[in-house]
């Protein structure tokens, strides 16, 4: 364990902090997230700069997006530099030493839309500060590119929601030091940062608790659902009441080579209260082997109505199971856009159908089960059209530009809860045209009683 009396000027950092040091051989990887003002990132580039002073390395600092060298660490560590006279030379896109020939790189890991990770076999060390912005598919792609035995790679963060990638792929990894703290267990926290904290405190609660505790948000402003409500929901599950248990299958069929086939299934068990009870999802094949999936899925589970997603290759499936076998209990789901006067909230089905088990949920008419179907329910985001309506943001478009996976199981429950409203209207038609023998004017006239 390092010697905290005679450690260098250069390394005093919170207490919490000092594992990156001490332990800096035990692990690859070092998770550092918490809320502002806990000296996260002036502690992993004073390690980095102490350490590529004695030795020759290879550093980057990237992000996932990178437009210019301000949005980097670049200033932090060019300040450091300076203000411990290190010999260093700062040039205008990296930094090296002149004695040890370390290198430090800047970097965003996705421009234009493609990967930046040319040379990343190499490297000693990788810092990744805003790690929360991070993206799956960057890490994917990354992580396995980082081949070097005892390379290191650090992650600091100020985490944003619940699922934030980074957070999710490491923590709990026996390779993985994961360390939190806030401004509160750090003496080097500036008597401003601290007036700053508790203003924000006085004002917001849940401000406070995210920006200086380093607690995820609950949602973000133009997602439809919160992570913490989603949980909630396993207080909704209630008993099978007889005359119930009516289920409905929603299938979302892949259109794309990464993309997966996804099946949710709703059980209803009383007169409001639906209950996922079954989730799957599979590699995307032929149309005969998704045909058959969906079939023995459908009957194995004795669903009663089945949807199938038939904007995309899900009118293949759904053709050969109406048409080919001639089974009505399989219908199809469309998205097109509706007109205004057919409905002033909501742009097109999937966004009102969304919306809808939204309101399930807040009514607690809807227990979940499935962890990632919750997670994929988060990720769905709203804009509103020229109508001021309300329009989930299409899954191309959440795909490309914001590099997140099809909702796959999302879309299924989403399909399965369109069909509730049918099975509503038939039971309550059940109770519109009662029988005559069954009213009591009738029963007095069948006992001959006037």
């Amino acid at each position: 364990m390092a010697d905290r009396l005679k450690i260098p000027e250069i390394l005093q950092m919170p207490q919490k902090l000092l594992p990156i040091v001490e332990k800096i051989n035990d692990y690859r990887y070092f998770l550092i997230e918490g809320g502002r003002g806990g000296g996260k990132s002036h502690a992993v580039g004073r390690w980095i700069l102490y350490l590529a002073e004695r030795q020759k390395l290879r550093v980057v600092c990237g992000r996932e997006i990178q437009k210019s060298i301000n949005e980097s660490v670049y200033s932090l560590l060019s300040d450091l530099v300076h203000q411990f006279n290190l010999n260093y030379e700062v040039q205008s896109q990296k930094i090296m030493h002149r004695k040890s020939e370390s290198d430090i790189n800047f970097r965003g890991f996705r421009e234009q839309g493609s990967f930046n990770i040319q040379g990343m076999e190499g490297i000693d060390i990788v810092w990744i500060d805003e790690s929360q912005a991070l993206t799956k598919q960057t890490l994917d792609v990354l992580i396995p590119t980082i081949r070097k035995e005892k390379a290191k790679i650090f992650f600091t963060m100020n985490r944003h929601v619940p699922n934030d990638p980074a957070y999710e792929m490491f923590v709990g990894r026996e390779d993985c030091f994961h360390i939190h703290l806030n401004y509160n267990d750090n003496p080097y926290c500036t008597q401003a940062l601290i007036r700053e904290a508790n203003e924000c405190k006085k004002k917001s609660e849940s401000d406070y608790n995210h920006i200086w505790l380093g607690e995820p948000l609950a949602q973000s402003e133009d997602a439809v659902f919160a992570f913490d409500d989603l949980l909630k929901t396993s207080t909704n599950k209630h008993e099978l009441k007889t005359g119930y248990g009516r289920r409905l299958a929603g299938f979302d069929i892949a259109r794309y080579g990464d993309d997966k086939c996804a099946c949710v299934i709703l059980q209803q068990m009383g007169a409001l209260h639906w209950e996922e009870i079954f989730t799957d999802e599979w590699e995307h094949r032929d149309l005969n082997y998704t045909t058959g999936r969906i079939l023995m899925t459908a009957n194995q589970y004795e669903v009663n109505t089945s949807i199938i997603d038939e904007d995309g290759l899900g009118s293949g499936p759904l053709d050969t199971l109406t048409k080919g076998r001639g089974l009505e209990h399989f219908v199809g789901f469309r998205n097109p856009i509706l007109a205004y006067k057919d409905n002033k909230n909501y742009a097109n089905p999937r966004t009102a159908n969304t919306y809808k088990v939204k309101d399930m949920i807040d009514a607690g008419h809807l227990a979940l089960n499935d962890t990632d179907l919750m997670k994929e329910l988060c990720t769905l985001r709203y804009q509103f059209d020229h109508q001021q309506r309300k329009r989930l943001i299409p899954k191309e478009v959440m795909r490309n530009k914001y590099k997140i996976k099809s909702p796959n199981k999302a879309d299924s429950l989403i399909m399965a809860a369109s069909l509730i409203g049918e099975v509503k209207e038939q039971q309550d038609r059940q109770y519109i045209n009662v029988p005559k023998y069954s009213k009591e004017e009738s029963l007095f006239s069948i006992a001959g009683i006037r």
